[in-house]
């Protein structure tokens, strides 16, 4: 299923912004808006109207295309009914150029788009649709060596190609913002950063992981909290919502530089807690993944009161087996243990397979959870230790994009210690530090998103 959300703003018409064009980005295999929330608040860091930024969200845990391209055409549709542009700007990543070129095939379709950025997806022997096309290449499709064995190449396209980018990376980077920047408009952005603001809102959706369906009857309670302890701050929350099957919430008004929970309550009591750093501009694109009750992923973690499932989220793969790799230490403070580097060359290796025992690479999204030891079928009960030297967790260990460590975070039932996430990533990049309380497990699990 496709979804036609897209911001919570009412769309403003075209002709209020002349000479702009409205966006549309479409996601990849297991992504969402999240990929491009970044290089949204850039565009509005530069002056792009909000209103005209708009995300197209799909199933992707389905093995085709077929429902996501026969319901890309009605949402543009849509975009242009709501804004009164003649046409959009189309950029897409990896499944979505799948999805895209398709799409564009029909000459109708390519009627509506003005210009179109295939990101690190699919070849082609033409730009798609006669559209003029801008193609931008990570690590899997850059020569000399491309991961994957083939150079990527859009015949008759401007291809960019970046080795040093991982394949997520490649979307979410500031200098492919940069590229789309001067492809769309012909000139240089004035920045990349994302600037700050003084009135902030956000907002965003409650799906679940990969169908990007609302999380209908799920409750939303958004806390403001002490970005030192993680702990919340006064007896209610700022904002309560039921989440309908569009999974919708917001806008609603932030303080800068205040941290903020978005706890999302579930069926059956259980509470998934999702924390980032505090917002500093506007954002419409925040996404909470999350399940229903003992499915997906979350079937392959052991839940006990004794310790915390913890998942950690980047834009930006994270990498543990090169010279300059980023590193994640966990620390629950005042228990006398020292802070914990979890990411070693086996549990995130850059490329798959790329760890001890050919563990996949690409590590976008990292779980941290107490397993005993191995047997057939899975793990034995938790154990109360940490081993690294598992590497990563089967099943994860054949996922891309996903993976999984022993790593035992001890609870307690009400949560009263702190644990702290310290990312030093690669590159010069700003340290991040993040506390979040040590919820039991049982009952409750932990994502923490870091800046891309």
């Amino acid at each position: 299923m496709a979804t036609a959300l897209v911001t919570t703003l009412a769309a403003t018409p075209a002709s209020a912004h002349p000479g702009r064009l409205p966006i549309v980005f479409v996601h990849g295999n297991a992504g969402s808006a999240a990929q491009f929330e970044t290089q949204f608040q850039r565009f509005a860091s530069n002056g792009y109207p909000t209103e005209l930024m708009f995300a197209y969200e799909y199933d992707t845990s389905v093995p085709d295309n077929t429902a996501a391209v026969a319901d890309l055409e009605p949402f543009v549709d849509d975009v242009l009914a709501r804004t009164g542009a003649s046409a959009v700007l189309l950029a897409a990543h990896s499944r979505g150029t799948g999805v895209s070129q398709a799409y564009l095939a029909d000459p109708a379709h390519a009627r509506e788009v003005a210009k179109y950025v295939n990101l690190d997806g699919r070849s082609a022997a033409a730009p798609p649709g006669g559209v003029p096309t801008l193609a931008v290449w990570g690590e899997w499709q850059s020569p000399p060596d491309p991961v994957l064995g083939t150079v990527g190449l859009v015949e008759g396209a401007q291809n960019v190609y970046n080795r040093q980018f991982g394949h997520t990376e490649t979307v979410t980077a500031a200098k492919t913002f940069v590229d789309i920047y001067r492809f769309w408009f012909g000139r240089s952005p004035a920045t990349t950063r994302v600037l700050p603001e003084r009135r902030i809102e956000v907002a965003g959706r409650v799906v679940l992981f990969q169908q990007n369906a609302g999380y209908a009857g799920a409750r939303l309670e958004v806390w403001p909290v002490d970005a030192a302890t993680g702990r919340r701050r006064g007896p209610t929350p700022v904002t309560t919502t039921v989440i309908d099957d569009g999974g919708a919430f917001g806008p609603l008004r932030v303080r800068p530089h205040q941290a903020y929970e978005f706890a999302v309550t579930r069926e059956d009591g259980s509470v998934d807690h999702f924390y980032q750093r505090p917002f500093i501009r506007d954002d419409y694109f925040l996404r909470l993944n999350t399940a229903r009750p003992g499915t997906g992923l979350e079937a392959f973690t052991k839940h006990d009161p004794r310790h915390v499932n913890l998942t950690i989220v980047r834009g930006r793969e994270l990498w543990g087996d090169q010279p300059d790799s980023d590193v994640l230490t966990v620390d629950t403070l005042g228990d006398g243990v020292p802070p914990l580097n979890v990411l070693t060359p086996g549990v995130a290796p850059r490329t798959g397979p790329g760890g001890p025992g050919g563990n996949t690479g690409e590590v976008n999204a990292l779980f941290l959870t107490d397993v005993g030891a191995r047997t057939a079928t899975g793990y034995a009960d938790p154990d109360q230790r940490t081993d690294l030297g598992k590497n990563q967790l089967f099943p994860f260990d054949n996922l891309t994009f996903l993976a999984a460590a022993d790593v035992y975070v001890a609870a307690d039932p009400g949560a009263h210690r702190t644990v702290r996430l310290v990312m030093v990533p690669r590159g010069d990049r700003p340290t991040t530090v993040l506390n979040v309380p040590n919820w039991p497990s049982d009952t409750h699990r932990v994502s923490v998103a870091l800046p891309d």
